[in-house]
């Protein structure tokens, strides 16, 4: 079953953080918008989930459908190839982001940019260390 308790139990806990973030937003006690925009975002989020989930568990066909997607293997297979691409495609852009930031003399952009390259990078050679030894 994909649609689990512990699912809706974390769908649930985003409605209440998010009723949170915006009751104390509108009491003042959070002054800045970005906590009643977050916590608006939460709540409506954790409300779409528990749709979701009350509907795959009282609609049978809804369910198959959505067993069927989670488990087909064409789909198993484009979703690892939109992460390969996906990954190739931010790298790229962040390194001439980098190199367009230097030209323009925006130094923190430019760090930013290539700590990220760095960092993506860093974690493609931890995580291709690791399974090539699982695999």
């Amino acid at each position: 079953m994909y649609y689990n308790n512990k699912r809706l139990a974390l769908s649930i806990f985003w409605v209440l953080l998010g009723a949170t973030l915006l009751g104390l937003s509108i009491a003042e006690i959070l002054n800045d918008s970005v906590y009643s925009g977050m916590g608006g975002a939460l709540m409506a989020i954790g409300i779409l989930q528990i749709v979701r989930i009350v509907r795959y568990r009282k609609d049978e066909k809804y369910r198959e459908n959505i067993d069927t997607e989670i488990k087909d293997e064409r789909n198993v297979f484009l979703r690892m190839k939109s992460w390969a691409w996906t990954g190739y495609i931010v790298v790229l852009v962040e390194a001439i982001g980098s190199v367009i930031a230097m030209v323009l003399g925006q130094e923190t952009i430019q760090l930013m940019l290539a700590y990220s390259v760095c960092l993506i990078i860093f974690v493609y050679w931890l995580v291709y260390i690791i399974l090539s030894r699982k695999y």
